[in-house]
């Protein structure tokens, strides 16, 4: 009979256990599953938290002199190229990279460029500014990254059609040429008003960048024709000039030959300012005849826009341009993330601007550039 008792006793525990252990399998009210996401999300916690410490080690322990950058240009000696020089060595040192360096070619040969940034892979290069204005460096581009070398483009757009950039291009930034031929054209319309005679547009070659800058300036002087009266103005095709001076003076000063009613001019090359100016004095023309609105503020283009030969100058952000890059590829190194496309901005830069619409901001940096190189 205790024998029974004690065996009923032992089954109704066993009941017990069962509905008990059923409950809560079926996510009852003891709070253990509370509990295990709790836990989950500690874990996770302490995870993230491991991972920003173990970033932020990592960004103590960088050490930037043990990396090597540089910036890669056709027509190395160029004034222009030279503040764009400039601003990426400014910033490597005071980032700390005591391996930066100039490479690419004397000449305007692009293709030697190019072969000198592969070679800089291929000699264990980290980082790279690479100065492309075309599809025709993609295949570089492309090559060196996948050799481990950051590769950063300013100056020209290189956004495809569908939003993407070249394979390999880790980012992109430039002024918007649309915007300063505008501007351009705002300015040239205004001081034109109610005159007769022709504008000139020249660019160094066809290119994203200079197509852009132009296309812009006959877009928006037809959309001004109203605002101003432009009816007795004839805006002439885009002519090449090219990038060496005599050669572009010759040409500026042809198309003034041809068009002795010239009473503007706008050049998209970095010489256009001296080119135009120069071109318009062999032709017998007086200082400010011809409104010329030129490019970049290097020192001989501000002496032209002091002097009245030249009436405005667009001041591309060359030097901030080649500056930030540097620092991007640093931000890189070091782990973290940049935009894939920066605005940057280009002040026209006139005799009575101010601040970066003035002279004396760029006479600072061209006289940098002056003493750097020397």
């Amino acid at each position: 009979m205790k024998k029974r008792m004690i065996q009923k006793v032992l089954a109704m525990l066993i009941c017990m256990s069962m509905v008990l252990g059923m409950t809560a399998c079926g996510g009852g009210d003891d709070g253990s599953a509370d509990t295990a996401a709790t836990e989950t999300t500690e874990t996770a916690d302490t995870a993230d938290t491991e991972e920003e410490t173990q970033t932020e080690t990592a960004a103590e322990d960088f050490d930037p002199s043990q990396y090597s950058v540089a910036i890669c240009m056709d027509s190395m000696n160029h004034p222009v190229h030279r503040i764009v020089q400039l601003g990426f060595l400014k910033a490597a040192e005071a980032l700390g990279y005591e391996n930066a360096k100039v490479i690419g070619t004397e000449g305007g040969d692009t293709s030697e460029a190019f072969a000198a940034a592969e070679a800089f892979a291929a000699e264990g290069g980290n980082g790279l500014l690479l100065w492309a204005g075309d599809s025709s460096s993609y295949n570089t581009i492309a090559n060196v990254a996948s050799q481990g070398v950051v590769v950063g483009i300013p100056h020209f757009n290189h956004q495809q059609e569908d939003g993407s950039y070249p394979e390999g291009l880790a980012f992109n930034m430039a002024c918007d040429p649309v915007l300063y031929g505008q501007q351009v054209a705002e300015l040239m319309a205004e001081n034109l008003d109610g005159m007769e005679g022709s504008v000139a547009l020249t660019q160094n070659t066809k290119n994203m960048t200079e197509n852009a800058a132009t296309e812009s300036f006959i877009e928006t002087w037809n959309s001004l024709d109203g605002t101003y009266d432009l009816s007795g103005i004839k805006v002439l095709d885009v002519q090449l000039e090219g990038g060496v001076v005599d050669q572009a003076t010759a040409t500026n000063l042809a198309i003034i030959q041809s068009n002795p009613d010239i009473i503007g001019a706008f050049g998209t090359t970095g010489n256009s300012p001296i080119t135009w100016a120069d071109a318009a004095t062999k032709a017998g023309k007086a200082d400010g005849e011809i409104f010329i609105v030129g490019m970049d503020a290097t020192e001989a283009n501000l002496d032209y826009l002091e002097a009245g030969k030249v009436q405005a100058i667009v001041a591309q952000p060359l030097y901030d341009e080649a500056y930030k890059t540097m620092e991007y590829l640093d931000t890189i190194f070091r782990g973290g993330t940049v935009p894939e496309w920066t605005d940057l901005e280009a002040p026209v830069v006139t005799v009575d601007g101010e601040g970066k619409n003035g002279i004396e901001y760029h006479r600072d940096i061209a006289a940098q550039v002056e003493e750097f190189f020397q």
